[in-house]
This record gives C-alpha cells, sequence and structure tokens, in this order.
C-alpha cells in the first residue's frame, strides 16, 4: 500500500482556514462510478470504504475480520467497476480477496497459496491480478507475479527481485501486453522496466543517471492511454541541484524528454483516461499542491493553492478526466478532497484519518 505522503515529504503543516465548497459540481454516480478508500484506525487496523463522487451513500465494504483474518484492505477497481481487489492479512502475510463495491459477495480467492501475494492491479481484460510478494514466508519468493482473477490459480512469476531492493508493480500497458513496474533501492532510488507478464523481454526505460522518485508506491509512474509512452518523475544523479522534475519516455525506452521545470519538483504522476494532462504534486513551495500539465510540457498549471494552509498531493482522475481526487490536510484533518482539473469547484469528500489509499473507478455495468 501506498506510504504517508506526509512523512515523505518530511514537512510540517502551517494551519490555516479552509472554506469547505459544495459538492453540487460532482459529476453524476452514473457517469463516474465510485471511489474506494481505506480509512486506518490509530492501531493501524485499516476499513475499506467506497463512496459516490458526490458524497453520498459512503459504506463500509470490507467484512469484520476475523482469525485468522486480521485485516482486509480493499484497493482498485475491476475496469468495467463491477470488483474491487483486496488484500487480506493473517499472522504471516497477506492473501488477495475481491469484494462488491456495495460489500457483498467477500472472496478470499486462495487461502492455500504457498506465499504472501499482495495483489492490486487488474490486467484490462479483468482476467488477471498483478501482485507482489515481499518474501515474507520464504525470501527467495520476493518479486511480481500474476494470477488468475476468479480464483488466484495459475500463479506465474513475472520477476525476482534481488535482494537489497523492491519491485513496485505499476500496471498493465492497456493492451495488457506489457508490465510497468519500478525497481527501488535501499536509497528509494529507481529503476523503471516494462516486461512481458511471462517474465521474459525486460526492458529498462529510465537512464541510469536518472533515477525514479520512489516516494509513492501507486503514483509514481504511469502508461499513457494509449500505451505508447510512460510519465515519472525523477532527478538526475549527476547534478542534483536541478531538482526533480517530471519526465515522458516512449515505450520502447527512446525519446526521453523533461516536460515540467526542474525544480518544480513530482512527487507522483498520473495520467488522464483522454490522453491530454498529467496530473502530479509538486514540492515547488513549502506545501506541496496538485498540479497538471501536458504530455508535451505545455499548459502547466496549479490546481490546488496553498493559500489556506493547506498541503495537497497524490492526484487520481476521474474516469471521465473532468476532476481529481486527492489527498488535502488543513488544521481541520486529513480528508479526501476533489476538484475540477481546473481548480475550480473545489469540495471535501470525506474524512481520512490515518495513511490511506484510494481509487476512482468507472460505473459497473447495470
Amino acid at each position: 500500500m501506498r506510504w504517508s505522503w506526509k512523512l515523505i515529504i518530511g514537512i510540517a503543516l502551517s494551519l490555516g482556514m479552509v472554506a469547505v465548497g459544495s459538492p453540487a459540481g460532482a459529476s453524476s454516480t452514473a457517469a463516474n462510478g465510485k471511489i474506494s478508500f481505506n480509512r486506518w484506525s490509530p492501531d493501524g487496523v485499516p476499513s475499506a470504504f467506497t463512496i459516490n463522487p458526490d458524497g453520498s451513500n459512503e459504506q463500509q465494504i470490507d467484512p469484520n475480520p476475523s482469525p485468522p483474518i486480521l485485516a482486509v484492505s480493499c484497493e482498485r477497481f475491476a475496469p468495467d467497476g463491477s470488483k474491487l481487489v483486496c488484500g487480506a492479512w493473517d499472522e504471516v502475510g497477506v492473501q488477495p480477496a475481491t469484494v462488491n463495491p456495495d460489500g457483498s459477495d467477500f472472496t478470499l480467492l486462495n487461502p492455500e497459496l504457498p506465499l504472501d501475494l499482495y495483489c492490486a492491479i487488474w490486467s484490462p481484460d479483468a482476467a488477471r491480478l498483478l501482485c507482489h510478494s515481499e518474501g515474507l514466508i520464504h525470501a527467495a519468493d520476493a518479486g511480481l507475479y500474476t494470477v488468475r482473477s476468479s480464483d488466484a490459480g495459475d500463479l506465474v512469476w513475472v520477476t525476482a527481485t534481488p535482494d537489497g531492493f523492491n519491485d513496485s508493480m505499476r500496471g498493465y500497458s492497456p493492451d495488457g501486453s506489457r508490465i510497468l513496474f519500478n525497481r527501488v533501492d535501499s536509497n528509494d532510488e529507481g529503476t523503471l522496466f516494462s516486461v512481458n507478464p511471462d517474465g521474459t523481454d525486460l526492458l529498462q526505460l529510465n537512464p541510469p543517471e536518472l533515477p525514479v522518485v520512489s516516494t509513492n508506491a501507486e503514483l509514481e509512474a504511469d502508461w499513457s492511454p494509449d500505451g505508447s509512452q510512460v510519465t515519472f518523475a525523477a532527478q538526475w544523479r549527476s547534478s542534483p541541484g536541478r531538482g526533480i522534475a517530471l519526465y515522458v519516455v516512449n515505450a520502447d525506452g527512446s525519446g526521453l524528454r523533461q516536460i515540467t521545470p526542474s525544480g518544480l519538483g513530482a512527487v507522483s504522476a498520473q495520467w488522464s483516461p483522454d490522453g491530454q494532462l498529467i496530473a502530479f504534486t509538486s514540492k515547488l513551495r513549502a506545501r506541496p499542491q496538485v498540479w497538471v500539465v501536458h504530455p508535451d510540457g505545455t499548459g502547466l498549471r496549479e490546481v490546488t493553492s496553498d493559500s489556506d494552509g493547506s498541503i495537497s498531493g497524490f492526484p487520481v482522475w476521474s474516469p471521465d478526466s473532468t476532476k481529481l481526487l486527492f489527498e488535502r490536510t488543513t488544521k481541520h484533518g486529513e480528508a479526501l478532497w476533489i476538484a475540477n482539473a481546473d481548480g475550480t469547484a473545489l469540495y471535501e469528500l470525506t474524512d481520512i484519518p490515518g495513511d490511506t489509499s484510494y481509487a476512482w473507478g468507472t460505473a459497473p455495468p447495470s
């Protein structure tokens, strides 16, 4: 799951007043499906929820866990919005599960799997899940895997993680032919790769002297909607004074280009579903904010402002590419907020005490 961005950025929040807007500008549920998120208790136990984009119908969707299952965290929607993939933790590790957006039909997919397996990403056809093992049961098992989404069968080992590294899964290409992942070292510097789903044809996408910034395991890199390009945040090792910036590279590793100014800062990157914009978190000032930019580097603009003393970051797009969902911290605490891509119609969706993960899914089939 994603790390707390407040701890990663390492800054203190200056208190300020926030005017909470109305959700009147929210897209309808029919157009933009549902939002999932995890709300963590003070003792570190997650609970999974879904909510409509207008703030209505917030409901807990994970079952009350009982031994041997100790906690459940539900992450991402299937491509058609009909299911979410979850992680179910026991004393040893984690196993995959699925649940309907209304909380029904919670299914532990394969309790007999011989390794801890955290699955969080669906293949484009929803037939498989991309998963990660830390090797908690057997150290040699660490790496990325895929399994059938129906029963977690047909286990395929995609990558074997070298000692001292962590393979962070980023996602399938839109056509399902490649898998994007970031191999992170002990200094939180990453090397971005794509690979065939069977583990063949490993391809490095960033130059060795331009390590990927690995402060957010869910949003550090992303495919373009047509699969032709990848965006990521990185910093030149030989010129740290240039600062962190966003980059775009072709899917074959060619055509690397910087699309945001050096020093603006970037600790997340997500392509809009329509391909027109990339949203990211900037550290230009003391309080990080949400920005967007066109893939060619034009149209750079700030979506949120720190004028009220708030911090905003880690945006994800609505399915129709018109809105952004992001974390926002104010004197009143931490919450999920929504705004139009141009920064208008800002409103608070729901509070999220503790670390969280969230996603925006399409409307499920009727």
